[in-house]
């Protein structure tokens, strides 16, 4: 009686445990908010990104991002530029926080390749002249270049917590470097959708993001 009673404790045991180990594995779904939070603030952007990932092991997520931006750049000495095209980044998430029962948070760092194609149209550029007597010399015959494009890895550090049942919020930290980039006749890329804006001194560049994605539960591992 002893022993038929020590066996069904531990198969009950055995049972709550295998329970308790589950974890949900999904489609996490969302959208970048400062995208369409900085369309609001600033007259010379507008953009919007759709943001996923899917966990495919304990620790591993596959992750993309896809996104379209408009961004007019006024602010340099001589040239006014708008650019504006689509990109998509992919890669992978490793998450290193170690869930409660039931959780799935994340503290990750994160790998993508990004490829973005798009036009820079160039609304208007002033040519500099030593001579204080004349002014300067200010040209608004616009220009458009089309079929540019910049493939750049990005190394991204990051943070999702639920807010709600499978409801998160995210925010991460962006650093990039470009691999490739077609350029403009007569000048140089000034901003690239989903990368940002460009330097002559750095092939580098840094972003961020406020993510609220959905977790779609699909099965339990």
């Amino acid at each position: 009686m002893s022993t038929s009673l020590c066996a069904q404790e531990d198969e009950l045991t055995t049972a709550i445990d295998t329970t308790a180990q589950k974890s949900p594995y999904g489609l996490r779904v969302g959208i970048d908010l400062s995208k369409p939070i900085r369309s609001f603030l600033d007259d010379n952007y507008s953009g919007l990104e759709i943001v996923g990932d899917f966990r495919v092991s304990s620790n591993y997520y596959v992750a993309a991002e896809l996104g379209n931006e408009t961004r007019t750049v006024d602010d340099f000495t001589n040239i006014d530029v708008t650019s504006k095209g689509s990109y998509i980044k992919a890669g992978f998430n490793y998450n290193a926080y170690n869930n409660w029962l039931g959780m799935n948070n994340l503290i990750y760092a994160g790998v993508r390749a990004g490829f973005s194609t798009f036009t820079q149209e160039l609304n208007s550029y002033t040519i500099s002249t030593s001579n204080t007597f004349f002014e300067e010399d200010l040209r608004t015959d616009s220009r458009e270049f089309n079929g540019l494009s910049t493939v750049w890895l990005e190394f991204q550090l990051g943070i999702q917590a639920e807010l709600f049942s499978n409801l998160y919020l995210g925010i991460n930290l962006q650093i990039k470097n470009r691999v490739t980039e077609t350029e403009p006749d007569g000048f140089e890329n000034v901003y690239i959708p989903g990368f940002g804006k460009t330097t002559d001194a750095s092939k580098f560049g840094v972003g961020y993001g406020y993510t609220l994605s959905y977790l779609i539960p699909i099965f339990k591992k």
